[in-house]
């Protein structure tokens, strides 16, 4: 992987990722307009128990009422299609 095109185009992965949080239900998940999502990382993974590798992780932190309630993590691959997705709330 090319960390260059990454970096050079991150702005691109974040948009991705929100795109793919965007589809979420966020009435069964009990996320409202209220809701802030921004960007938070942009990692590779070289060794994982269960998401295929080597992939990208692009990590989405949510914020109600200026609080961090959650995390959204989306792992694509090198052509950025969808390997798979993850959401914490806390």
């Amino acid at each position: 992987m090319d960390l260059n095109i990454i970096y050079k185009n991150k702005e691109n992965y974040y948009n991705l990722a929100n795109n793919y949080f965007n589809q979420l239900d966020s009435d069964e998940l009990e996320i409202n307009d209220l809701s802030v999502i921004f960007p938070k990382s942009i990692s590779i993974l070289i060794d994982h128990d269960f998401i295929p590798t080597p992939c990208i992780e692009i990590k989405l932190n949510i914020l109600q009422n200026q609080k961090e309630v959650g995390d959204y993590f989306l792992y694509i691959n090198e052509k950025k299609e969808f390997i798979d997705e993850f959401l914490v709330m806390y």
